[in-house]
């Protein structure tokens, strides 16, 4: 039974038009694309060195931060902030890189959509 329903849905699929999806792109796009390649992968790649110097500096202080250890419960502590802020930190650097690299593309690549 269940052969004939799909044998009889897809005569009904086949013979309805697919909608023009506007956010396939066009060749004109992918050369735009592409010209924006090089320039977003140098805004970001600034980006990236920047936040790796930001953690290791953050890395270093959390070294520092070792030293006044007198429990468990402090290294714990440390630990668990430092984790928050690392989280928080990569959490806005990932919004924040993606900013980075949609402006980049604009400005080298103008969108033609709007």
């Amino acid at each position: 039974m269940l052969p004939v329903m799909v044998t009889q849905e897809v005569p009904m699929l086949a013979r309805t038009p697919a909608p023009p999806s506007p956010s396939q792109p066009g060749p004109a796009d992918l050369v735009a694309y592409a010209a924006a390649l090089p320039a977003v992968a140098s805004a970001v790649g600034a980006e990236l060195r920047d936040f790796a110097a930001e953690r290791l500096k953050a890395q270093g202080e959390r070294i520092r931060a070792w030293s006044s250890i007198r429990s468990p419960l402090d290294f714990i502590d440390i630990e668990l902030r430092f984790a928050a802020e690392t989280l928080g930190a990569y959490a806005d650097e990932a919004m924040h890189l993606q900013e980075v690299a949609r402006t980049a593309a604009e400005v080298v690549a103008p969108s033609s959509r709007g």
